[in-house]
């Protein structure tokens, strides 16, 4: 069974990108390292597409080597660096060029005929990331709406981590408010497992 994890810097990280199945040092690895011995009988081949900095532009651009892979199932993460290139670099994403692309790559993704699981960006309420929610809120919005019309399963992780970080500091689950820790990519994959055992 192929499953592709296609993304941002959530997705990728560290991976070696010339090589799809260095998982990296993230939530993609440690999915990896669940799944494999919850389902011994099946033989997995996990690949990690994620490439930090990625908007949906981005990811739109090399969905078709992910369609290559005909892939059983496909996890899709991106959004955030749509709302963070405004900040950094005036790059505006408006909400029907978010919705545009992000549509396109799920339509591709579904054509390949691979079953798509959608995760939210998130942000937490930590230092100069506060600015990025208005923004992050909308291209929520439209992936819930999106995944409502093609009836596709969405981890809603935005809300599941400022959810738990009432409790516990955000800082425990991403310093930055972006980038996971240790604690944090470990509940993102744990939340992707639960989608996908639906599946295996």
């Amino acid at each position: 069974m192929k499953i592709v994890f296609f993304g941002d810097s959530i997705t990728e990280a560290g991976r070696d990108l010339s090589d799809p199945h260095d998982l990296g040092e993230g939530y993609v690895r440690i999915a990896a390292g669940k799944l494999r011995p919850l389902y011994p009988d099946i033989p997995f081949d996990i690949l990690n597409y994620g490439v930090g900095g990625d908007r949906t532009v981005e990811l739109l651009a090399r969905v078709g080597d992910v369609v290559k892979e005909r892939a059983d199932h496909v996890i899709l993460e991106v959004g955030v660096n749509d709302v963070w290139r405004r900040f950094t670099s005036e790059e505006i994403v408006t909400e029907e060029q978010f919705e545009h692309n992000y549509s396109a790559i799920v339509h591709a993704l579904k054509e390949s005929g691979a079953k798509v699981i959608l995760v939210e960006p998130f942000v937490l309420d930590v230092k100069d990331k506060r600015r990025f929610r208005p923004y992050l809120n909308t291209y929520i919005a439209v992936i819930r709406e999106i995944a409502r019309a093609e009836g596709l399963p969405l981890v809603p992780l935005d809300e599941i981590f400022n959810g738990v970080s009432q409790d516990i500091k955000p800082e425990e689950f991403a310093a930055d408010g972006v980038h996971p820790t240790h604690r944090g990519c470990r509940y993102i994959a744990d939340l992707i497992i639960k989608e996908l055992k639906k599946f295996l």
